[in-house]
């Protein structure tokens, strides 16, 4: 059995590059997993393709949408880090596929990709595994995230329990 899907697609020479899956797919069919931040970095990118982004344009482009609600030990982001860790996975094959060129005092710039699109990605029975040979992790809603890992939700439901209680405590005088 299969499963069809319909997402976004920059198409390079070399490699289809599909944010919505976080995915780059090589055109011997071999795809390379991307971790949310590079999917992000490399979409901000590809949307920008051909122009000059300066690097702090680039951070608050990739990175200003993300949750509020999110731990702050999660909001700082090195920029070079990530950069880095994305360059050597859109190396294959001894090429490079989209090459990120450095303009030292101006920014980043990555080449027009041949073509913007929706692609219909075909998903095989037996889900391909990413680099470290670990399937899939199991997509999760906003909220389910929200919940389990906000610190500030965490916060707030403390405070009306506690709220709650009170109320119950003191309106028995």
């Amino acid at each position: 059995m299969t499963t069809k899907a319909l997402t976004r697609c920059y198409r390079f020479e070399h490699v289809d590059f599909e944010p919505d899956l976080r995915l780059l797919v090589w055109k011997d069919s071999t795809e390379t997993k991307l971790t949310l931040h590079e999917s992000r970095l490399l979409e901000t990118l590809c949307y920008f393709a051909g122009e000059v982004i300066s690097a702090q344009s680039l951070f608050d482009k990739t990175f200003i949408q993300l949750d509020p609600y999110e731990d702050e030990s999660h909001g700082h982001f090195d920029l070079n880090t990530l950069l880095l860790a994305l360059s050597k996975k859109l190396e294959h094959n001894g090429t490079v596929a989209i090459p990120i060129e450095v303009l030292p005092h101006f920014g980043f710039r990555v080449p027009m990709p041949n073509k913007t699109c929706r692609h219909i990605h075909t998903f095989d029975k037996q889900p391909r595994l990413t680099d470290e040979a670990k399937p899939a992790p199991k997509l999760e809603s906003a909220t389910e995230h929200i919940v389990k890992y906000s610190l500030m939700h965490k916060i707030s439901v403390f405070l009306l329990a506690a709220a709650g209680v009170a109320i119950v405590f003191f309106s028995n005088y």
